[in-house]
């Protein structure tokens, strides 16, 4: 059997593109060239592009008529210079269009500024960081934006070269920006694991209620020492360093961190208050008693809603003499966080303030929602990747946050946390001298 020859195959030849004309555009004959692969791409998925492309068309126009004045018109400086194929960023991709020429009087050719702006690639790089925090994964974007996106070029390399480049941006922005004028009053820190990733995220709520992140510090646990290393860090970016309200799930070592910097274990002493989540303190006592947990369960909830410190200390009391009579294990994790579950009632909070600075729902909403954007991501190539990505989208979710429910009542308490504070350093200076 003889060898039969594989015939070449000949490369199907791409269709020439087809600019958008200035005469065409403003009399609306899009609808009409459907079929032409013009790169005009939405033209394909939406009606969105051929207005845009038509009001762009309008403000060439215009500028042109400032240039050169009316047509037809005598004495004029400047003069109309036929047309030329370029094109303009808009829609997240490239346009092909014929743009507008102008000569002035000594010859040289005038730019259309409109022209010039709608070339800027920063506006390409936003759109693409946009699409991705859209869920659009940059393997894929090619075949997202369009089927004919070959004809202008778009390569996941370069999407990703513009992702990278815009995301880059943003671990600079989250790391060093200004905390002093947010007015940061209370702090939530939590610790989150992606895959071999791990990292510190704090959050702050402002004096008006906003929430916002304040910043990341990426460590393989959450030790003292990060703890630590993230707190400084937020100091010197304009975190006050007393007065502050912390929020924590009860980890080791945060509380390690926080008794060392800011003597929040100390009555005396303490230049923080600490509350512990009461989510996560119940999840540890209902787990040493088990099948009695219904027993202690609505007085551990009645504790948190009580009206005052009084009240809230008669049902401790009440608590503490069930818990031994049940288990005594559960007592003495009822017992190591004790303070910190009564400090929610030390400033007077309203209903609503006391729900939700008696939990660490807040940052783990926030970790949620970062964890849900960054899941798609199946390998970290390093550190740096990571963080940008990471950096990205707590910018992104802190614009999804809402503000602290019953923030109006906020002030009353940031005076009276203040105040407290104040008499703690007052104490410090005078056994100092002492």
């Amino acid at each position: 059997m003889g060898n039969v020859p594989i015939p070449f195959r000949t490369r199907k030849q791409r269709k020439p593109l087809k600019h958008a004309k200035r005469k065409d555009v403003l009399e609306n004959k899009f609808e009409d060239e459907i079929e032409v692969p013009i790169d005009t791409q939405h033209l394909l998925i939406s009606m969105l592009l051929p207005p845009a492309v038509k009001a762009f068309m309008e403000e060439c126009e215009r500028e042109v008529d400032r240039l050169c004045g009316a047509r037809y018109e005598h004495g004029k400086t400047n003069s109309r210079w036929g047309t030329q194929k370029g094109s303009i960023v808009l829609g997240n991709q490239n346009v092909a269009i014929e743009k507008p020429r102008v000569r002035g009087k000594s010859g040289n050719e005038i730019k259309i500024q409109t022209y010039e702006d709608f070339q800027d690639p920063r506006l390409f790089d936003q759109a693409v960081f946009t699409e991705g925090i859209k869920r659009v994964s940059q393997r894929d974007y090619q075949k997202g934006v369009s089927k004919i996106a070959s004809s202008f070029g778009f390569k996941k390399s370069k999407i990703s070269k513009r992702w990278i480049n815009a995301t880059a941006k943003k671990i600079e922005q989250l790391q060093n920006r200004d905390l002093k004028p947010m007015d940061i009053r209370a702090v939530l820190i939590d610790g989150k694991r992606f895959r071999k990733h791990g990292v510190i995220i704090a959050m702050g709520i402002a004096n008006d209620g906003r929430k916002f992140v304040l910043g990341i510090y990426q460590a393989d646990t959450e030790n003292s020492s990060s703890c630590i290393e993230l707190l400084t860090a937020l100091e010197k970016r304009g975190l006050p360093s007393s007065g502050l309200l912390f929020i924590v799930d009860g980890g080791s070592g945060l509380n390690k961190a926080l008794n060392d910097k800011y003597q929040c274990h100390d009555r005396k002493r303490r230049r923080a208050i600490r509350i512990r989540c009461h989510v996560h303190k119940w999840r540890n006592i209902e787990k040493a008693l088990g099948d009695d947990s219904h027993k202690a369960s609505a007085l551990f909830w009645a504790l948190r809603e009580a009206k005052d410190m009084g009240e809230a200390k008669v049902l401790s009391d009440r608590l503490e003499s069930v818990l031994r009579s049940l288990n005594r294990s559960a007592l003495d994790s009822y017992l190591e966080a004790k303070d910190d579950i009564l400090a929610v009632h030390e400033f007077k909070m309203s209903k609503d303030l006391k729900r939700f600075f008696s939990t660490t729902n807040a940052i783990e909403s926030l970790n949620s929602l970062i964890e849900e954007d960054m899941r798609r991501v199946k390998r970290w190539r390093d550190s740096e990747h990571f963080q940008r990505w990471l950096a990205t989208y707590c910018l992104a979710s802190e614009k999804k946050m809402r503000r602290v429910r019953g923030h109006k009542a906020l002030p009353g308490l940031w005076t009276l946390l203040r105040s407290a504070t104040e008499i703690r350093e007052e104490v410090d200076s005078i056994e100092a001298v002492a």
